[in-house]
């Protein structure tokens, strides 16, 4: 239950959804609007616009993107202090996603004596190693680490949306296991639904109305496993010469994968949609046959998985992070026997052939329903905020 007088939530953040696109900003939107539905929510973003939001939720502009990271962090932290005040129950609780924007606020926020919870949503130095190389690359990935490990220290318990990531925070940052509290994230269950009329959605969207139609949906970068599913959608098309591959999502893997379609002889079998508006993703989700999402590494959760999920679309994943532990409980057939493009690609031929396999859009929708909604995210992740403060019972893991 909440707190009889709610709370006074602040939560530092990378940016909006509608202004940077991007999983951890949907999270973030997500779980301050639920949060707000109980209590009155302060959200620090970086940006110098700002979003439409309910009269409980309240953005503050902490930040200018075009300024260095170094300003944006300092800026963030007079914000906070700012709105902190003195400390008298102006601010109950600091509620952290993004280390480098939340390393000055928690400062703040220790000098006062409020608590301070941080979600962890990946290494984030670990995944620019990832994505580059060279001296210079070095030098940025070994501050990312050090600006990580300080913001780490200042935390009084972690949020973490699976278990995979709860073991990362553990092993690389040596987190104690009873500060670290798993709550999975979730699905807008109003938002994506299962379409009434798939045809007719199809012919909105201009897809093949006979074609079998596999859609992922990532950002276009390596970690994401896109070459190694244009691998794998190679021999599927040469089983089922009548499927089609959408990839949604822009990023810097595009030239090569344009490229690559072009070396396979893909092009009418693949096509590049680039960045999906937001209001036409559900959409598409109701309009292709199957959901795939082929990631490399570092997947914390999947917030699409349960997004297609939500809206009646079978999903097939590698056996990385998150996605692992959504399907497991549900359908483990529907995991890939590992990352590399054959495994994808027999598992996919596999599906495909035998259709019966796959669950119905009821099935899909159900497993959401009961364990990723944002009412229940608000509601766990609440529970943390009051058993902190002492007010409340431990909302498990």
């Amino acid at each position: 239950m909440p707190y009889s007088d709610g709370l006074n939530i602040m939560t530092t953040g990378l940016s909006w959804p509608s202004l940077q696109p991007g999983g951890l900003n949907t999270y973030f939107k997500s779980v301050c609007e639920q949060l707000s539905s109980r209590n009155q929510v302060h959200a620090l973003i970086c940006s110098q616009e700002t979003p439409s939001t309910p009269k409980e939720l309240i953005i503050h502009n902490a930040g200018d993107p075009k300024e260095t990271i170094w300003k944006r962090k300092d800026a963030f932290q007079r914000k906070a202090a700012d709105l902190m005040g003195n400390g008298s129950g102006r601010i109950d609780i600091l509620y952290s996603h993004f280390a480098p924007y939340g390393i000055g606020p928690a400062i703040e926020a220790k000098k006062r004596g409020i608590p301070v919870i941080m979600t962890f949503h990946g290494p984030w130095n670990e995944e620019m190693k990832i994505e580059g190389q060279g001296i210079k690359h070095r030098v940025k990935t070994t501050i990312a680490k050090s600006i990580e490990r300080k913001a780490y220290k200042l935390a009084d318990k972690f949020i973490v949306l699976s278990e995979y990531f709860r073991d990362m925070l553990h092993t690389l940052h040596g987190v104690p296991l009873h500060k670290i509290i798993v709550i999975p994230g979730a699905a807008n269950v109003e938002r994506f639904v299962p379409a009434s009329n798939r045809l007719a959605v199809r012919r909105t969207l201009n897809l093949p109305e006979g074609a079998t139609t596999v859609l992922t949906v990532r950002r276009l970068m390596n970690r994401m496993g896109l070459l190694q599913l244009l691998d794998a959608w190679k021999q599927v098309t040469e089983r089922f010469p009548n499927a089609i591959l959408l990839i949604g999502g822009k990023g810097p893997l595009r030239a090569e994968l344009e490229e690559k379609i072009a070396d396979y002889g893909l092009a009418n079998k693949v096509r590049l949609l680039g960045y999906i508006p937001d209001h036409q993703l559900a959409s598409y989700y109701q309009a292709a046959d199957m959901f795939v999402v082929p990631s490399q590494a570092l997947e914390g959760f999947g917030l699409i998985t349960v997004e297609a999920l939500a809206s009646g679309l079978p999903v097939m994943a590698t056996p990385v992070g998150g996605n692992k532990e959504i399907l497991q409980g549900f359908r483990p057939e529907l995991l890939f026997k590992s990352a590399a493009s054959d495994d994808m690609a027999e598992g996919m031929i596999h599906m495909l052939s035998n259709r019966k396999l796959l669950p119905s859009r009821d099935e899909c929708r159900d497993h959401v329903l009961e364990k990723y909604t944002w009412e229940h995210v608000g509601d766990r992740v609440e529970s943390v905020f009051l058993e902190t403060l002492g007010k409340g019972v431990a909302a498990g893991c």
